[in-house]
């Protein structure tokens, strides 16, 4: 069952219209680059929360969507808030990432774009604002089998898409079935590969639909279903989206250009929350510079716009937040190419030779972005409180060389061209020449991030720095561990499979210590060496509000509710 947690979170989720986010780096070009940093795998899973307090008051002048009190895990005393339809002035955005395919959520899996989809498109569930975990969404609740093998969806009723088309079980049938049978260019492989362990979708009624999955991954299903297969197009639209974009989301399309660098979005007025559609009309202006989106927000000309965390300072406000975390992965932890490595105590030598903090300073990051595990807080999802993993200290790096009894070896790394990526290359290849390691540096020609995750994939380089940039914990595991396509040596540490198929038949909260106790072996046999975590900065003016960022992938912040005060 999805447990009273996040039942509590949907609660506090709708009722005071929390918003998400994700996705981007450090400075502009690593929050681009980062943004490419999608096509990774086909693979996928997920995440968790924590107990909040969600008393809501009464307000007389709004009405309410009642919970189903016989949905097994729906809050039964819980009543959401809708409010009315009252859009404030038109918003205008300045964005970095250029979304190419147009309004088709299926064909373009780069973080950046849901910055795009997430002002029309919803899903089933989402990322909570405040932990980063699932909860329901179009889905007033849900409810996993106690084997993991099939999750059922209570849908809210009344959702339409923006052409008029009832949002209901039918739909979300079409959507899954179109989403696994499609193929390019419709539909990329890796998002039809979110939904592999789908054997079938049902409408049991109306607002009732049922995920049979041909094993118990109701974990990992759920992961897709945050991503690009979960976004919810309209049936009369499937085949054609880019041309007829048509969701539930608060605002739908009004007019683009032919390159999507100038977009116009118009309120949607039947929207299901109509209290969250903040304005009449919001324009999005892709593909600008660095320069030129900063000055746009000291200037004025931009309500909100993605920013270098180094330029928070210089905008009237802003909200910022985790997306991704970079750092090296001993793709050959077993020595195949360099014997060494199927060392620990090297390794970890390793590890500790990293500087974390002055690297992240180097960089201009903030110092608490320093990190050696994916999750960043205690309070996240699968946090290791009790991590035996070397802190940053050359005696000890030194000392654990001495005690491996190895020698120096080189190897080479492969990094992206632009942003962070140059100077985190060079700091990780200075820390490692001290323990005389030496790291030989190259950029990536192609400059893309599809180039880095296919050279991890086949272990091009021993050792390379990469972005984490799977949504969740359990998700990265997935990806790179065991037959994970990240996973090179499709070997894993004992015990880690068996962790992580245990954590994917699980509900979120029951898989929890199954995750953590899967990286806190990864990090401690240092193969996982997280570095730092990157941050995205929405810059935006003093008058807006609502814009509030969520750790991890896929989005930059959801639309809903930001509005212009004034």
């Amino acid at each position: 069952m999805a447990n009273s947690r996040l039942m509590r979170l949907l609660a506090m989720l709708l009722a005071f219209a929390m918003l998400a986010a994700a996705c981007g780096g450090g400075d502009d070009t690593a929050s681009d680059d980062s943004d490419d940093e999608t096509a990774t795998t086909a693979a996928a899973a997920d995440e968790p929360d924590e107990e909040v307090d969600t008393e809501i008051e009464e307000v007389d002048d709004v009405g309410t969507v009642d919970v189903d009190e016989e949905a097994a895990n729906c809050a039964s005393a819980v009543e959401l808030e809708v409010g009315e339809y009252n859009p404030g002035p038109g918003l205008e955005v300045g964005l970095g990432f250029q979304l190419t395919g147009g309004f088709n959520p299926h064909n373009n899996q780069a973080p950046a774009a849901f910055t795009y989809y997430g002002w029309m498109y919803e899903g089933l569930v989402r990322q909570d604002a405040a932990t980063g975990g699932i909860v329901p969404w179009l889905a007033k609740c849900f409810e996993t089998s106690e084997a993991g093998d099939q999750l059922t969806f209570f849908l809210h009723e009344g959702v339409t898409f923006h052409d008029g088309t009832p949002f209901n079980a039918e739909a979300v049938v079409a959507n899954i079935e179109f989403i696994k049978t499609a193929g390019p260019p419709e539909v990329l492989p890796p998002v039809a590969g979110q939904m592999a362990l789908v054997d079938s979708v049902e409408a049991i009624d109306d607002l009732t639909v049922q995920f049979n999955l041909s094993a118990p991954a109701a974990a990992l299903v759920l992961s897709g279903l945050i991503r690009n297969s979960g976004l919810m197009v309209s049936p009369a639209s499937l085949g054609n989206a880019a041309a007829n974009p048509s969701g539930t989301g608060p605002y739908m399309m009004d007019s683009e250009n032919a390159d999507h660098t100038d977009i116009n979005l118009a309120g949607f007025p039947d929207y299901w929350q109509p209290q969250l559609v903040g304005a009449e009309t919001a324009r999005l202006q892709g593909g600008l510079s660095p320069q030129a989106r900063l000055d746009g927000v000291v200037a004025g000309q931009f309500d909100i716009a993605t920013v270098n965390n180094t330029e928070q300072d210089l905008v009237p406000a802003f909200s910022t937040d985790i997306s991704v975390r970079i750092g090296f992965v001993v793709a050959d932890w077993q020595g195949e190419q360099i014997p060494a490595l199927a060392n620990k105590d090297v390794r970890c030598a390793m590890s500790a030779a990293l500087n974390r903090s002055g690297i992240v300073e180097t960089i201009g990051q903030s110092p608490d972005s320093a990190i050696r595990q994916f999750a960043v807080s205690p309070t996240d999802y699968a946090y290791v409180d009790d991590l035996e993993s070397p802190e940053f200290d050359l005696e000890l790096a030194q000392s654990l060389m001495d005690a491996s009894g190895e020698e120096g070896f080189d190897f080479s790394n492969g990094h992206l061209p632009g942003g962070f990526w140059p100077a985190t290359a060079s700091a990780y290849s200075g820390a490692l020449a001290e323990i005389g390691i030496t790291m030989n540096n190259e950029a990536l020609d192609p400059p893309g991030a599809g180039e880095m995750f296919a050279r991890l994939a086949k272990a091009q380089h021993p050792v390379q720095i990469v972005a984490y940039n799977e949504p969740n914990a359990l998700m990265s595991l997935i990806a790179r561990t065991g037959e994970g396509g990240l996973n090179p040596s499709k070997v894993s540490p004992d015990g880690v499979v068996e962790l992580v198929n245990a954590a994917k038949g699980k509900s979120f909260e029951d898989g929890e210590a199954d995750v953590a106790a899967a990286w806190k072996i990864m990090v401690e046999e240092c193969i996982f060496n997280i570095g730092f975590a990157l941050f995205t900065t929405m810059g935006h003016q003093e008058n807006i509000t609502g814009v509030d960022h969520v750790q991890g992938i896929p989005v930059t912040f959801w639309p809903h509710g930001v509005r212009k005060e004034g």
